[in-house]
């Protein structure tokens, strides 16, 4: 096990070289954080069910290419099991991660919230949002020098 937060339990496989991770219902988030708006129009993060925790991960590889792949549902729609490669490399500078999110067409979103992670670490690019986007959550590849961001949550709305 490499470790868990509040989205998933995540291990390694190092025959394979691949993370895997574990999503349930069960846990605080759910199938994984997941941004919406409340009644007063206000931008909010809260618990995912599956499908929305499916559309998510595709939003996200469709944006932040990692390979990541979708390895299994439970017989009861009750855990997602996803799967990418094992990057080595350390976590990029604020700074360089900033770069890189402006080099490939991403702005930073001011959006209407209460939420100081929603206020500080949001990007837009067209009707895509990306909230989360921090140097914890991306590597900074030895392999090829490239940033892969990975657990950064989005959707789509404006």
């Amino acid at each position: 096990m490499i470790g868990g937060g509040g989205e998933a339990v995540v291990f390694g496989n190092s025959d394979e070289q691949q993370v895997i991770k574990l999503l349930g219902g069960d846990g605080k988030a759910g199938f994984g954080w997941m941004m919406d708006r409340d009644p007063e129009g206000m931008w909010v993060i809260r618990p995912g069910g599956l499908e929305e925790a499916l559309l998510r991960f595709q939003l996200m590889e469709g944006n932040f290419p990692t390979g990541l792949e979708l390895d299994g549902v439970g017989d009861d729609a009750d855990f997602l099991l996803l799967r990418q490669p094992f990057l080595v490399g350390g976590n990029p500078t604020e700074a360089e991660l900033n770069a890189w999110m402006r080099g490939r067409g991403w702005e930073p979103a001011n959006l209407p919230t209460r939420l100081e992670m929603l206020a500080e670490l949001s990007w837009r690019r067209g009707e895509v949002v990306a909230t989360d986007v921090r140097p914890e959550n991306a590597i900074l590849a030895e392999s090829d020098g490239e940033i892969y961001p990975f657990d950064i949550i989005v959707t789509r709305g404006g």
